[in-house]
């Protein structure tokens, strides 16, 4: 089978991958935290692996990861086909129809098992509901009250706000993506290191927006350099060390922990893209990783949801490490059902 250069490759196993390690990253991380504060286990205490350390998080190398794959694949499929006003009506149903089945989904369940948690809305004036119908409810609930129920939560608005900017970073890259990369880059080291941000960086859409230009950057300049095998393996080595060492050090770096999680998010980009097979074949772990990612969006929606839900229940409770995976596999397979029941119900919406 001939071989195929990566720079003209329009798929790359390697996106499924990162994107199933970024959610992974990210469900993981709310099931910890959950156990943690409703009292049923404390993983710092008792020594078991923990989710952060000086150094390290994963959910914000899960965060960087995704937006990062996110601008790395608009930037892919708007090579083949681009059309302004086509984006945006295929982007945003495709964010928003699923955002309002488990809005709804969430509000009835809700209202019918834990009342009391939507006992404040009415204190809310109601103009802000436009930030529901516009997904941006869980971001802009950082700074104001709003009707959140917590689907999608602020990473949803960030996103939305970038795939509305996306045509402008487009077109930047298409002009000249090296300046614009340069530019980028000293715009996020002013907004990290000139104390401009007041909030979490990790959550701020002015500062994830160098993560998904970052990614739009990387998918046209990194497959390239991949088919050299010098950068390739030098790739694959400088990667493995930077990510080790930042799993074992303990002393805290004089870096900030958004800067480092975002050079291990990179590492891992870099790591993945240096594993992508040469030729065109397929084995059992890649089906899987491209099924998952089908469902990817719609689990991301329900996940912290359902964890919420179950976990509000098991306060107080404490739990064994058995219990605990049975528990996470539990969940697991809850928030696969409700994403398939998900992406159904819109499929029929949609028709």
């Amino acid at each position: 089978m001939e071989r195929q250069p990566m720079e003209n490759k329009t798929k790359y196993l390697a996106m499924n991958y990162l994107r199933v390690l970024a959610f992974a990253f990210i469900i993981v991380y709310h099931f910890m935290v959950e156990l943690e504060q409703k009292g049923n286990y404390n993983f710092l205490e008792k020594g078991t692996v923990y989710y952060s350390n000086s150094n390290l998080h994963i959910a914000i190398i899960g965060v960087s990861l995704f937006f990062m794959i996110s601008g790395a694949g608009l930037m892919l499929s708007s090579k083949k086909h681009w059309d302004i006003k086509d984006f945006y009506k295929r982007r945003f149903i495709k964010l928003l129809i699923p955002f309002y089945v488990v809005e709804l989904f969430t509000l009835v369940a809700s209202y019918v098992l834990k009342p009391e948690w939507l006992g404040y809305f009415p204190l809310i004036a109601k103009p802000k509901a436009i930030f529901n119908l516009l997904g941006m409810d869980g971001y802009f609930e950082q700074f104001f009250p709003t009707f959140s129920l917590h689907v999608g939560e602020w990473f949803l608005g960030a996103l939305i706000m970038l795939y509305a900017l996306f045509p402008v970073f487009r077109y930047c890259m298409e002009k000249n993506r090296y300046i614009t990369i340069l530019v980028a880059t000293i715009y996020y080291v002013v907004l990290i290191f000139g104390n401009v941000i007041t909030t979490s960086p990790w959550t701020n859409v002015f500062v994830k927006a160098y993560d998904f230009i970052l990614g739009m950057f990387l998918i046209l300049e990194i497959p390239r350099l991949m088919d050299k095998k010098a950068f390739k393996v030098t790739s694959l080595v400088v990667s493995a060390v930077v990510i080790l060492t930042g799993i074992v050090l303990k002393t805290q770096l004089p870096t900030t922990i958004t800067v480092n999680n975002l050079v291990y998010a990179l590492m891992l980009f870099l790591c993945f893209f240096a594993l992508e097979p040469t030729q065109a074949s397929k084995n059992f772990f890649d089906d899987l990783s491209q099924q998952i990612c089908k469902i990817s969006y719609e689990v991301f929606l329900v996940h912290h949801i359902i964890i919420y839900y179950i976990g509000d229940n098991l306060e107080g409770r404490a739990m064994g490490l058995k219990q605990i995976s049975a528990l996470f596999a539990t969940e697991v397979f809850i928030m696969i059902a409700m994403a398939l029941l998900v992406k159904n119900i819109v499929a029929l919406i949609k028709k």
